[in-house]
This record gives structure tokens, C-alpha cells and sequence, in this order.
């Protein structure tokens, strides 16, 4: 049996390592969200195409309701493109999550789809997605899966 001074150093160091291992995944969660936060930026800044175009993975997917998945970063840009760029797609994330890997993490939030209809009015669609990101070899994250869906108009407080 260990003497209890051994026992307690071990425990000690037991717990501050558990520490240091949550400390880091509360920092990567973090820096995902910050992540998520820039991409909607980029949107409002510079278009969705754009953001889109710029925080993809290669490789990634699109599911949007009502139409079959589409594939590829470029694939999905172009058809953004040819959907028209007289809109603007807003994002705030509000949670998000990494594996305890590091290199898989997901983000979800609220959306506003802002654009004039056909009689020049004013619109604007709600709605929340849910992205999976993976970590790329250079460190960045980028998403793999993008999907949402429209959601009633917020309530408002009176």
C-alpha cells in the first residue's frame, strides 16, 4: 500500500492534469465559436458566396431543405452565386462543441435571410443551421456540413 503523502501527490497531479485537459477543450470550443463568428462576418462584409467560398472545406456539403445535398466548396459557391447576390445572410452562433480530439467540432445559431422581394418590399427569413467543422492540416477549421432550416419570425418582448 502507498504511504499517504505518495497517495496524495498522486491525486493531486491526477486533478491537474483532468483540469488542464478541460481547461484546453474549453479553449478549443472557444476558438470554434470565435471561428463561427468570423465566417458570419465575412458574410455580411463581403456576401455569402464569399464567406461561404472562404470557410469551407474542399470537400464539404450543403443540405438544404427541400433540394438534394450538394458537394464541394466550389459546387456550392457556384450555386450560390447563381442564386443571386442581392441578399444578405446573417448568422450569430449560439453553442458549439469540439471532440475530445481536436479535430471534429460543431456549431449551431440563429439566421436572418435579408432581401427585397419581386414588388421591391422588404423580407427577411429566420431560421437556425447546425455546421460540422473539422480541423484542416494547417490548423484552421473549416466546415464540412453546412445545413438549416427556416424558423418562425423571434418573439418579440412588449
Amino acid at each position: 500500500m502507498l504511504p499517504i503523502k505518495q497517495l496524495m501527490v498522486i491525486i493531486l497531479i491526477s486533478t491537474v492534469g483532468g483540469c488542464g485537459v478541460e481547461k484546453s477543450q474549453t479553449q478549443m470550443k472557444a476558438e470554434l465559436l470565435e471561428t463561427d463568428r468570423a465566417f458570419a462576418a465575412w458574410s455580411v462584409e463581403h456576401g455569402a458566396a464569399e464567406a461561404f467560398r472562404h470557410f469551407l472545406a474542399p470537400d464539404a456539403m450543403e443540405l438544404s431543405p427541400r433540394s438534394e445535398p450538394v458537394y464541394g466548396r466550389e459546387t456550392i459557391y457556384q450555386e450560390m452565386l447563381n442564386a443571386g447576390e442581392d441578399y444578405i445572410l446573417a448568422w450569430d452562433p449560439q453553442d458549439g462543441d469540439v471532440a475530445a480530439s481536436g479535430d471534429l467540432g460543431w456549431t449551431w445559431g440563429r439566421y436572418t435571410f435579408s432581401f427585397q422581394d419581386a414588388d421591391g418590399i422588404d423580407r427577411v427569413n429566420y431560421g437556425k443551421y447546425l455546421n460540422i467543422w473539422k480541423k484542416q492540416p494547417d490548423g484552421t477549421w473549416r466546415v464540412v456540413v453546412d445545413m438549416g432550416n427556416q424558423s418562425p419570425a423571434p418573439k418579440t418582448v412588449s
